[in-house]
């Protein structure tokens, strides 16, 4: 295609040639397949062009609509976030100082009244202390021989003797399977700090 084709295709795609010229190349688009072809390729060409160029103006626009909402957001946000900050440290620091009025009032005298509760059983509280001693070892059913085990310890801190006691609460806060294992870390936890 030369350089005069190329320009009257050029006016025939932009609506610039007269009537009559305009017929006589619509007659020679019927005869001529490579113009025809050509013709069809600088259209498409120039729908391509177009919707980039649309495709451009959007993207423009969305950016000059973007800026603004985004800063004013951000600042919105900004002073919610501290707001909300500020009220989760006042929970926290209420929540801290009930937790920590509670432990005040239930220190050594729960560790009392559990261990008073415990020693009025009324099988195990009028044995002699050596007898308590050896049912650990003669215990038949091992419910037996976990409850004697727990008041034997039980018993030591009655009378004193803290080391002893300790070395039971500790075999039964071990033992997983046993029916006084949480009471057992209780005290411990309470009683042997």
């Amino acid at each position: 295609m030369n350089h005069e084709q190329f320009d009257r295709v050029e006016a025939y795609l932009q609506n610039a040639l007269s009537g009559p010229e305009r017929l006589a190349f619509e007659s020679e688009l019927k005869e001529n397949t490579e113009l025809r072809t050509e013709v069809e390729v600088q259209q498409k060409i120039r729908l391509g062009l177009r919707a980039l160029a649309i495709e451009k103006r959007i993207l423009d626009a969305r950016k000059r609509t973007q800026i603004t909402p985004k800063t004013t957001i951000v600042r919105t946000l900004g002073k919610v976030q501290n707001w909300g900050l500020a009220a989760s440290v006042a929970v926290m620091l209420g929540a801290g100082w009930l937790a920590w009025q509670y432990n005040q009032e239930s220190g050594s005298s729960q560790l009392r009244e559990l261990a008073e509760q415990e020693m009025t059983d009324v099988r195990y509280k009028s044995m002699p202390f050596d007898s308590l001693q050896n049912i650990t070892k003669n215990a038949n059913s091992e419910d037996a021989r976990q409850k004697a085990e727990w008041y034997v310890a039980l018993a030591y801190m009655h009378e004193g003797k803290k080391k002893e006691a300790k070395g039971l609460l500790i075999g039964i806060a071990k033992n997983p399977d046993h029916a006084y294992q949480k009471r057992a870390e209780k005290l411990l936890k309470e009683g042997f700090k």
